[in-house]
């Protein structure tokens, strides 16, 4: 019989070592679960395998600067980055990222209170805007500061949220239907405070917190590309581990977690040492992969590479 690694002789080896062969000790549906929770997220965490390591592409979006990694499908992000084929910078500290780049922020009155919670209106002076980077204040009748922002241009765009709702229009710089969560008095002065980053094709990213913000904003849309980390797909009736010499190690890995959860300490103990040979053995293959990878440098790449 030809082992192909499916989710079905995962259940059957995992069930062995566990002793509970029958659905009444542990249903298959929670063995599942059990074998999912392993396979997506423990084992890419235990294992940086070759196989795993791929490619992230997005499409950018014109003006808008920052988006959300898919964390639960992507674990890491590796220099070299592309920039429709062109390779940029990827930092993975703020610091040294808004070092490179430099930014100075506006500030300016954009209406007068009238004695009403609203709505109010306004247009900013330096266009376009930079999303994510609004914070409007002003001060009420108890003397409290109220601030709205525009949701980190990474929610819906152009929606003001906070102590206030309205809508902006990076473009033309246009601020519509402000409405505040308290009456603002006669002459109180509100003042906006954002960014006018330039617009062109990103020559930098800043990995930081699950988000990617790119340096310059992109004017139009741009081919992102970057070697990435990508956690397994979940394994259905039929499907097979992604390489078939996966399979023990993940029913072994499963039968700890079954184990651990269980409180059986000694069981965990003695299917430990199988679970650590089985590692080596998937491990393997990276190893040779890479065993012959010159170590990239400034010297042999031309590049500087990620700036921690």
């Amino acid at each position: 019989m030809t082992v192909t690694g499916s989710l079905e002789e995962i259940r059957t080896k995992v069930r062995k070592i566990v002793g509970m062969p029958s659905a009444n000790q542990l249903s298959t549906a929670d063995l599942d679960n059990y074998i999912n929770d392993f396979y997506q997220y423990d084992m890419p965490e235990h294992l940086r395998l070759w196989n795993l390591h791929g490619t992230y592409a997005l499409n950018l979006t014109p003006h808008q600067p920052a988006y959300i990694l898919p964390y639960n499908t992507y674990t890491n992000l590796e220099a070299p980055c592309y920039m429709d084929g062109n390779e940029i910078q990827l930092f993975q500290s703020s610091a040294a990222f808004f070092r490179y780049a430099s930014s100075v922020h506006t500030v300016e009155t954009l209406s007068t209170g009238t004695g009403v919670v609203g709505p109010y209106t306004g247009t900013l002076v330096n266009t376009p805007l930079t999303r994510g980077t609004l914070n409007i204040t002003v001060t009420n009748a108890a003397g409290v500061t109220l601030t709205a922002n525009d949701s980190m241009g990474i929610y819906p765009a152009g929606t003001i949220s906070g102590d206030a709702t309205g809508v902006i229009d990076y473009e033309t710089g246009a601020i519509t239907a402000l409405t505040w969560t308290a009456v603002i008095p006669v002459g109180n002065i509100m003042t906006a405070h954002y960014l006018n980053w330039p617009e062109a094709r990103p020559t930098a990213v800043l990995f930081h917190a699950n988000v990617m913000e790119f340096f310059p904003v992109p004017d139009i849309s741009y081919e992102f590309a970057c070697v990435g980390f990508e956690n397994p797909s979940e394994l259905g009736a039929g499907d097979q581990t992604q390489v078939r010499d996966w399979w023990s190690l993940v029913a072994y890995g499963v039968a700890l977690k079954i184990f651990a959860d269980n409180l059986d300490m000694d069981s965990y103990q003695k299917v430990d040492m199988f679970f650590q040979k089985q590692m080596n053995l998937v491990e393997r293959r990276t190893l040779v992969q890479i065993k012959n990878a010159r170590v990239s440098t400034i010297y042999n790449t031309g590049f500087r590479g990620p700036t921690l």
